[in-house]
């Protein structure tokens, strides 16, 4: 202790400038998982999923799954930037609270250490820069700063006042100058006491989402990789289950080349139908398994004409 009763502190990290630093890459964060995903949903245009029902029932369920997917992701990512964004500042008559309902017993000594981070980091890991070297609560703290100033702003003169074991006799130049320094280094501790509790809660919270982000990144691109990978599949190939009216365009080369020629689609699938067509145009009747290579187009049943011979 300072032989004007001032007790002072080694230099510590500036925690509002660490607390700004950690809200800034939270703001970062966010910035930029609104660019990749940007990014990301316009290099998979939303009309290549338009097919999807072609393919079938279960991958329009699936992507749909996916893109809820995608969605929590990013909905997590933003609430957990957001509680980064939003840490409240607490007093510090909310802060001594805290510390006298965790194990806190002043003007009793402290026998028991706190069971929360916040008061343990505050009272013990930082007790000599925060606190001061004399103290070991933060009640003490704001007791002895309530004294000091209600000594230095009293309406009516205080002769004497006793503060951390010294009496200031405030009929002293000397002490009142020192009481007015003692003051000021108090305020200072307890500026310091809540700025650091704003940046403890500030890194708990942005490390929950450091970790969180490592879990919310694989629904994340495992997602964006079902639904690239949608977009790939070929259209479901419909069944001819019932006899299907169709027009057949038989090409060159084979028998009645150059002729469109109407007939039933009996099995296969409507790709590559086994097609009947019966005597017409002067051609016998037959019957094709394997029409890959024809153009085989369905006709409405209204417009089916009675085959001619």
């Amino acid at each position: 202790m300072h032989a004007s009763g001032i007790e002072f502190s080694p230099s510590v990290a500036n925690d509002v400038s660490h607390a700004s630093d950690l809200r800034a890459a939270a703001r970062w964060l966010v910035g930029a998982s609104a660019t990749v995903v940007a990014a990301l949903v316009a290099g998979l245009q939303l009309r290549d999923l338009d097919g999807l029902d072609d393919v079938g029932p279960w991958a329009v369920a699936l992507a749909l799954t996916a893109v809820l997917g995608t969605l929590a992701s990013v909905v997590w990512t933003l609430y957990r930037a957001a509680e980064v964004l939003s840490v409240p500042q607490r007093s510090i008559d909310e802060l001594s609270e805290l510390d006298r309902e965790d194990q806190g017993d002043y003007p009793n000594p402290r026998l028991v250490a706190p069971a929360t981070g916040l008061v343990r980091y505050l009272v013990v890991e930082r007790r000599a820069d925060l606190l001061g070297a004399s103290r070991d609560a933060i009640w003490q703290l704001t007791q002895d700063h309530n004294k000091a100033q209600r000594a230095l702003l009293a309406s009516h003169p205080v002769e004497a006042v006793e503060i951390g074991g010294r009496v200031y006799d405030l009929r002293s130049a000397a002490d009142s100058a020192a009481l007015s320094s003692l003051a000021a280094d108090l305020e200072r501790r307890v500026q310091r006491v809540v700025d650091a509790a704003s940046a403890y809660e500030t890194q708990r919270r942005y490390e929950r989402l450091a970790r969180g982000l490592r879990w919310a990144g694989v629904p994340f691109v495992a997602s964006l990789l079902v639904l690239t990978w949608l977009t790939t599949l070929p259209p479901r190939l419909t069944q001819v289950t019932t006899p299907t009216p169709i027009e057949v365009l038989i090409p060159a080369g084979m028998p009645c080349g150059g002729r469109t020629l109407q007939g039933m689609a009996v099995g296969g699938t409507m790709d590559a139908p086994i097609v009947v067509l019966p005597a017409q145009q002067g051609c016998s009747p037959r019957k094709l398994s394997d029409t890959r290579d024809l153009v085989v187009v369905p006709r409405p049943v209204d417009v089916v004409p009675q085959p001619t011979g």
